[in-house]
């Protein structure tokens, strides 16, 4: 994958760019170490850009992280870095942005591009809906690479970062993916004042606009990422919400796109630990919601299990 603009190419980190990546580093070690927290001597090795290389590719391939290099389209020369870091998913689909580039490129528009294309191909392709970036107050060149990208001021945050040894106040700005606010929501949920409202947080009527995509999830069960199912049922039942959650996001879906949910138990749930995990699992807009006790399951150890259906647009 590569991102074209006019001058650069922004790409993916590979192994082959750890020569290029270690000169660019070593070559702005004193202007780069202005900005960011301090780096021991390993990092300046090759080994050490390796070892960074292969972080990254984890973290991609995980959705934990991204990190970018910027080449001139004329010679191919990497001139600089944007990372795309601490995402989150689930009710928010954000992460931060952070970038260096080489001292003698600045200030000729060349980041201000390559920002602008990561941040297109953050919205478009990785589905992200808000990008957030901490610069600090003095740093005018890089306040005004976001401010032309697009983002937008929103505040200051007293010593969040130590950089460079000392904790520093840093500028909050963002920008968000205008797609979103300009789309509906795909699934409308309601409840009806012809009848009472509901016993409990579900919803009485969701409502899926033709054309949508439906997905169904068999019944999920309580085990954890090893694939071992704990006694205790008030850890099946989270296990099992956050086993949908990992499904739903493997297919760059939320909580709100669930269209109804069945759930079975075959002994007594503590609804007020349930409450609890089903409010963090839907972020306040509680889906269509079955709940049924049963004799059993298809194992003696399963306790419970919870299909899910959705519908993606």
């Amino acid at each position: 994958m590569q991102l074209q603009g006019e001058r650069v190419v922004v790409k993916p980190v590979e192994l082959s760019d750890a020569e290029a990546l270690l000169k660019l580093e070593k070559e702005n070690r004193d202007f780069f170490q202005r900005f960011t927290g301090k780096r021991d001597e390993h990092f300046f090795t090759k080994e050490g850009q390796i070892e960074r290389i292969r972080k990254a590719v984890d973290d991609r391939e995980t959705d934990q992280g991204y990190l970018y290099v910027i080449v001139l389209r004329d010679t191919g020369q990497i001139i600089g870095e944007v990372m795309l870091t601490e995402p989150v998913r689930g009710n928010l689909q954000s992460c931060w942005i952070g970038y260096f580039l080489d001292k003698s490129f600045n200030g000729q528009g060349y980041m201000t591009e390559a920002v602008r294309l990561v941040v297109r191909h953050a919205f478009e392709e990785l589905r992200f809906h808000r990008i957030e970036a901490g610069v600090m107050p003095h740093n005018l060149g890089s306040m005004k690479v976001l401010l032309k990208a697009g983002f937008h001021k929103e505040g200051i945050a007293r010593k969040n970062v130590n950089i460079n040894g000392r904790w520093e106040d840093h500028q909050t700005l963002a920008i968000l993916n205008e797609a979103d606010e300009e789309k509906n929501p795909l699934i409308e949920r309601y409840n009806p004042s012809v009848i009472a409202p509901p016993l409990g947080p579900y919803t009485h009527v969701t409502k899926v606009p033709h054309g949508a995509a439906l997905l169904v999830f068999s019944g999920q069960v309580g085990t954890d990422p090893e694939g071992k199912l704990p006694d205790d049922m008030k850890q099946q039942v989270e296990h099992t919400l956050a086993n949908i959650q990992r499904l739903l996001e493997a297919e760059s879906l939320t909580a709100d796109h669930i269209v109804k949910i069945n759930i079975w138990a075959v002994e007594e749930v503590d609804w007020s630990h349930f409450h609890e995990v089903w409010a963090k699992f839907h972020g306040g807009r509680p889906p269509a919601m079955t709940m049924a006790y049963v004799p059993g399951l298809a194992m003696p150890a399963l306790k419970v299990e919870i299909e899910v259906w959705a519908a993606a647009g």
